[in-house]
């Protein structure tokens, strides 16, 4: 990510946002992020617009301060995966599978609590370079985690596995 470019907002990206509520907690994003910069990227009807390209959708990416995924049902929401690797802070809910991605207070900051999470973005915005140190962190993990030659080590210590096993 690069440090100059001046960063601002909060950033989320969802797609049919409104009308998957249930999943993608639209109203608690309403309550949480009401009155901030805020930018939605993903196709809702009278709400947003995806973006055009891959390219303009990371220019999103990195154009933002803070991401929020105020997800109460996805187990990894790829956007926030994205976010990362983009350099984000990160501010998330604490549900499924993201206690195992982000370190709260390290790499991003999770709670299941509105005005908890209200407060991190508010801090955030406060400190930006505490933003750009968490945002770092953040594709570090992306990097630690989820490379792709780490991806192929683990299949193939699968299906090798599976050929001993079957041999």
């Amino acid at each position: 990510p690069d440090d100059s470019v001046n960063r601002s907002g909060v950033l989320t990206v969802a797609h049919d946002f409104i009308k998957r509520d249930y999943a993608l907690n639209y109203t608690g994003w309403e309550r949480i992020t009401s009155g901030l910069d805020r930018v939605v990227v993903g196709e809702t009807e009278g709400l947003s617009k995806q973006s055009d390209s891959v390219d303009d959708l990371i220019k999103e990416y990195q154009r933002a301060l803070v991401y929020i995924n105020p997800s109460t049902l996805s187990p990894v929401p790829t956007s926030l995966l994205e976010a990362m690797s983009c350099g984000c802070a990160i501010v998330t809910t604490e549900t499924c599978e993201i206690p195992n991605i982000i370190e709260h207070g390290s790499n991003g900051f999770m709670s299941n609590d509105e005005q908890e999470l209200r407060s991190y973005i508010e801090k955030l915005f406060k400190d930006p370079d505490l933003a750009r140190k968490m945002g770092k962190k953040a594709r570090k993990t992306i990097e630690d985690k989820f490379s792709g030659g780490r991806f192929v080590n683990e299949w193939n210590n699968i299906f090798d596995n599976i050929y001993k096993e079957n041999k």
